[in-house]
């Protein structure tokens, strides 16, 4: 791979020589330091394997196959299919289809209606990368990591995992206790690993530009589950209950799940919480302790 083949002059000119599909969300990076700094947040060595999402016509994939790592790149569009294959790179292996059926574990798409996610081999461990479409960014994440309490099946066999999201979701993504960005995705994200946002990217640094700035964000799974929380079905819906109004005082918010008042009282009164908090106040750890000791009550009271 010369410096020329990936310069961002070279690009620039190779994007805007391709039909780019706004149904897609497609909008390639042409800025050499910024897929630089994705492969490099991965920390690859020649031993690993890299799982790379919708990675358009390979400009991404350039960066990740010069480390020598074997990738599997999956990709919906055919006309992009066509451009990573014309790579000819010796360590990419290419899957047609869309990521949101695919199953890390297998390196299958699973057709609607069949069996749940393959068992991961956890001694394989890959990692994740890639610039994805801010309208399915949701999607994705939960396909990656699932939900509190229902970690996705493949979730044991991911090392690290470095995306490209629109800012604002990036920011909710690191966002701490106290801030105006702090929602349900920050306490996902922490449920299921440590975050770091490791750059912003700048709208001007994609083409065809899109009408928001960008963020690469590295996300490490945890070894272990953070928190100690004895109902973990409960507690996602606590965190729920919590921002569905986020500028309702939590103790009035948590009456959505069908508690008394004076039963949410009672526990706010025991942990010494500010009858006011709000939801965006509370850490994961907070939430958890709050969870147990409502589910300690209702279970006496019942």
């Amino acid at each position: 791979m010369t410096q020329e083949i990936v310069s961002s002059k070279n690009l620039l000119k190779l994007a805007r020589g391709f039909h780019t599909k706004k149904k897609l969300g497609q909008h390639f990076m042409v800025n050499a330091e910024v897929l630089q700094a994705i492969a490099d947040s991965l920390q690859l060595t020649a031993e690993d394997h890299v799982l790379e999402i919708g990675p358009g016509i390979g400009f991404l994939t350039r960066f990740l196959a010069a480390s020598g790592a074997k990738i599997t790149a999956v990709e919906l569009d055919r006309e992009s299919i066509s451009e990573l294959k014309a790579l000819n790179l010796p360590n990419l292996s290419i899957k047609h289809g869309d990521f949101l059926s695919y199953d890390i574990a297998s390196g299958r798409f699973r057709e609607k209606g069949s069996p749940g996610w393959s068992e991961p081999d956890e001694k394989q461990k890959i990692k994740v990368a890639g610039n994805v479409p801010y309208q399915i960014t949701g999607l994705i994440l939960g396909h990656l990591l699932g939900e509190i309490g229902e970690p996705a099946t493949n979730l044991k066999q991911i090392d690290r995992i470095v995306l490209m999201v629109q800012k604002e979701v990036a920011e909710r993504m690191v966002a701490q206790p106290g801030s105006k960005q702090f929602a349900q995705l920050s306490l996902l994200i922490q449920y299921h690993c440590v975050a770091e946002l490791v750059r912003q990217v700048p709208a001007e640094l994609f083409y065809p530009p899109p009408k928001v700035d960008s963020a690469i964000v590295c996300l490490i799974p945890h070894q272990n589950t953070p928190v100690d929380c004895a109902n973990l079905k409960l507690l996602r819906r606590v965190i729920k209950a919590g921002f569905a109004q986020r500028r309702k005082m939590l103790r009035n918010a948590l009456t959505a799940l069908g508690a008394p008042q004076s039963t949410i009282d009672e526990v706010f009164k025991d942990l010494r919480i500010d009858p006011q908090a709000r939801a965006e106040t509370f850490s994961l750890v907070q939430f958890a302790m709050l969870t147990n000791a409502l589910d300690k009550k209702l279970s006496i009271k019942k």
